[in-house]
């Protein structure tokens, strides 16, 4: 466990500093002491107010703009942390036998230049760890009614070093799109508050032991705080699983994005629950260890238990019913199921594609765009596609058309590999368009096709992309399909 707060002192409008007597620090440390237990790995630093006009302008208005009455948020800074390092001492004395927590601080915020409602959030990020960052904001407004202190309200329209996987550093930026959440208001008085989590608490890691193939009685689970020496023994007889913080993204893609597909609208989705992603697809031999048998078409190569296994069908992978059914048991996750006494199960498709983001916002989850159709230089280093064949020559079987050993190409943000190419993944929704924004979506209810996601060998760019969505029916194999393990956190 570990916490840090930091917060600025208030600017009103009229530019006086609010006074806060030592008293109320005073209450704020015994505060915060009494209440670590359940602010575990967050950080957070607020802003001080500033002014936000999300009114849309008039044509006329406009004119007035553009002869120089232009509305600028006020800019504004964080002073005088001193008291609240202090705080932050207490708190870490009381933690010494933990690790360093988050820093955030040095907080700011102003809306662009009207007519623009942006706003643009200033933030540094430190960590002695040096983990990479969960990253939340919480706004809190009086927008709605002017006479009430400010309150928060539901904000998700940020872009930028926002979400999973954000590095440390100075200047963080933040773009809110405020108009999105709290549109047609004027001069609305707002404070933001960034918030930190380096994320993934003692348990970072979920190992399953399959070496005692489908004929054990049960498979060892063990949790681990670091990542392990990653051997081919992590391909081959053990399954490893990397938690993911719960959080907010934009699914889907923009409508300037190449390649773009009409079922990819963009809305935000909130995930309430944390949950476990394997690392790697699972491998010919992970999936021969628990079913006994590999149904797999690339079979040559030395390499070759550590492929990903194909023409598996979401049948085979998952059966039973979804929304709300558990796996059939004799399936590759009932039977990981019975043997763990774990809820394990393909991810939603909502996981799938913020797993895969990890944090990113363009069309590849190391931050790029995508810049041709058929063959993209930002993809060739990410994963096995139509037209790379191989980016780490030393690990990659040349053979054009086919899968590559899993973990051979660059990992995301949440260390996972392979999320764009090498095989297609299923998800448990049944396809079917986007309804909004939502909270945990599950899919549709019923449907023709399960959802496949992130591409394959036999792909070209455009269908490697994060948004990129596929189906199959649930009976479908082929030599580009296959699948990655998760469990969600309750």
């Amino acid at each position: 466990m570990k916490t840090s707060i930091c917060n600025s002192r208030i600017r009103t409008v009229g530019g006086k500093l609010i006074k806060i007597p030592v008293s109320l620090f005073l209450v704020c440390i015994v505060l915060c002491l009494s209440v670590l237990p359940a602010l575990a790995d967050w950080a957070s630093a607020e802003s001080p107010e500033f002014t936000v006009d999300t009114t849309v302008p008039e044509p006329c208005m406009l004119m007035m703009g553009l002869c120089g009455v232009l509305l600028l948020a006020r800019k504004v800074r964080a002073r005088a942390r001193s008291v609240l390092v202090m705080m932050v001492c207490v708190a870490m004395a009381a933690l010494q036998t933990h690790a360093a927590p988050p820093i955030v601080s040095n907080v700011t915020a102003q809306q662009q230049a009207w007519p623009s409602t942006s706003v643009d959030i200033y933030y540094d990020l430190y960590d002695a760890d040096g983990d990479t960052q969960s990253i939340y904001v919480v706004v809190s407004t009086n927008a709605v009614d002017p006479f009430r202190p400010l309150y928060d309200v539901p904000a998700t329209h940020f872009s930028g070093d926002y979400g999973i996987g954000v590095t440390t550093g100075v200047h963080k930026h933040i773009i809110w799109e405020a108009n999105e959440d709290i549109p047609e208001y004027s001069n609305s008085t707002t404070r933001v508050r960034v918030m930190a989590n380096d994320a993934f608490l003692s348990n970072q890691y979920l190992v399953i032991d399959v070496s005692g193939g489908p004929e054990a009685t049960n498979y060892p689970v063990t949790y681990l705080s670091s990542q392990p020496v990653l051997e081919d023994e992590h391909k081959q007889t053990k399954i490893v699983l990397r938690q993911i913080p719960a959080g907010s993204f934009i699914m889907g893609s923009p409508t300037d994005e190449i390649a773009r597909f009409s079922d990819e609208q963009q809305h935000t989705v909130t995930l309430t629950k944390a949950f476990y992603m394997g690392i790697y697809e699972i491998t010919q031999a992970q999936y021969s260890n628990v079913m006994g048998n590999n149904p797999s078409t690339f079979k040559q190569g030395t390499h070759t238990p550590r492929r990903p296994v194909e023409n598996v069908s979401w049948n085979i992978v998952r059966g039973g019913t979804w929304p709300g059914g558990s796996p059939a048991g004799t399936t590759f996750m009932g039977k990981l199921r019975s043997k763990t006494g774990l809820a394990f199960d393909l991810p939603t498709e909502a996981q799938w594609e913020y797993a895969c983001r990890s944090g990113t916002t363009g069309a590849w989850n190391n931050g790029t765009t995508i810049t041709n159709e058929m063959s993209d230089g930002n993809l060739d280093m990410l994963g096995r596609y139509r037209n790379n064949g191989g980016y780490t020559t030393s690990v990659v079987d040349q053979t054009y058309y086919n899968t590559a050993e899993v973990g051979s190409y660059q990992v995301n943000n949440c260390g996972l590999y392979d999320m764009h190419g090498n095989v297609m993944e299923w998800c448990l929704d049944w396809y079917g368009n986007y309804t909004g924004d939502a909270t945990d979506p599950n899919g549709p209810v019923s449907g023709s096709f399960r959802v496949l996601r992130g591409g394959s060998w036999s792909c070209s760019a455009k269908d490697c992309r994060s948004a990129d969505r596929d189906c199959g029916s649930p009976a479908y194999r082929l030599d580009d399909v296959g699948c990655r393990v998760v469990k969600t956190l309750p």
